[in-house]
């Protein structure tokens, strides 16, 4: 008698003339191993590669200085090189908080299975290394300094009438109504927009939380003060940049003499964007893209929005985030000094 798995592979390899019983569009095994290489590529985001080879390039450099095999590495030298970036500095100099020397970790790491060598992120001494750095130095995050609804008037009345400075001046408010990562925010296509009534809804197709792509819809709704609507704002740029009807063109782009360019601005670019604006209208205080996320979420909390709805519209998974980002209000609003009877 036949075994069970013999029995399988004639019937499975038979053909009915159109290709392999129950796949009919079967591919070439070379097909597959192109398919599955390109569906490998696109498991990690795009951030966290760039990441990844600058910090598999600081290995290299580390290897090269004290003249060790980078590949496969030794478990003494990565060691080594953790207490050099959490320890000592890292290549501009500064110790590296220990969620950025675990990311360097986890690059090598990378690179090992990318080139079929086996690396242990988990191995008992890497683990006590790391342990030790977190103990030492903390895992304490000093998160992005909110912009409050103030600061955000201020740098509006400091822009200018010219296309950059609507460019701008629509980035800013759009990122600060929206709760946006920075990422986000230059994401966005044309057509990822949609004026109704008086709201402007912005669809995510794909953000830091979502790498998998389901997407969401952001309402954004207008202000009574126009200098500082975000939905009038956003209206402005696309109708003097010229792009009302671009589609799946960028949002947001560079800006030249003769107009609004055709490619896409970079998240970086976004970050300068904040920080020019915010010294242009005399803020003290030190400010970055991810101030206008943390800026929605403390402003919101402070004037009493449902965490609920808050998450709703930035994304953000559990409170325990949300929290990172409410320190301005928590603090004063809960705060037991003011109970003391002095």
């Amino acid at each position: 008698m036949p075994s069970r798995s013999g029995d399988r592979i004639p019937r499975y390899a038979a053909r009915d003339g159109k290709g392999v019983l129950g796949m009919p569009h079967a591919a070439s095994v070379e097909e597959l191993d192109r398919l599955a290489d390109a569906f490998d590529r696109n498991s990690i985001a795009e951030n966290t590669k760039r990441s990844y080879s600058s910090d598999w390039e600081s290995w290299l450099d580390f290897c090269l200085l004290h003249r060790i095999n980078p590949l496969p590495a030794e478990i003494a030298d990565v060691r080594r090189y953790l207490t050099q970036l959490g320890g000592v500095g890292g290549r501009k100099g500064t110790k590296l908080k220990p969620k950025t020397a675990q990311r360097h970790l986890s690059a090598i790491a990378a690179v090992h299975r990318a080139k079929n060598h086996e690396f242990d992120t988990q191995h008992p001494i890497l683990k006590r290394t790391m342990k030790g750095i977190i103990r030492t130095y903390g895992v304490r995050q000093e998160g992005a300094r909110a912009l409050r609804a103030g600061d955000i008037a201020a740098i509006c009345a400091a822009f200018r009438t010219d296309l950059r400075s609507l460019r701008n001046k629509a980035i800013i408010l759009l990122g600060f109504a929206g709760g946006f990562r920075r990422s986000e925010i230059v994401a966005l296509d044309v057509s990822d927009l949609a004026f109704k009534d008086d709201t402007l809804r912005v669809t995510l197709r794909r953000s830091k939380t979502d790498q998998e792509g389901e997407g969401r819809t952001i309402v954004i709704m207008p202000r009574e003060t126009l200098e500082t609507c975000p939905v009038a704002a956003v209206r402005t740029w696309l109708k003097e940049a010229d792009i009302e009807h671009e589609g799946d063109n960028p949002v947001f782009r560079p800006v030249s003499r003769t107009g609004a360019e055709s490619t896409r601005l970079s998240d970086k670019t976004v970050d300068r964007i904040v920080k020019c604006a915010a010294r242009a209208a005399h803020l003290k205080d030190s400010y970055s893209a991810h101030s206008l996320r943390a800026g929605h979420v403390t402003e919101a909390l402070a004037n009493g929005a449902d965490r609920a709805a808050i998450k709703r519209q930035t994304g953000h998974r559990s409170d325990a985030m949300l929290d990172r980002y409410a320190r301005e209000a928590d603090l004063r609003a809960n705060n037991s000094s003011a109970a003391l009877g002095l």
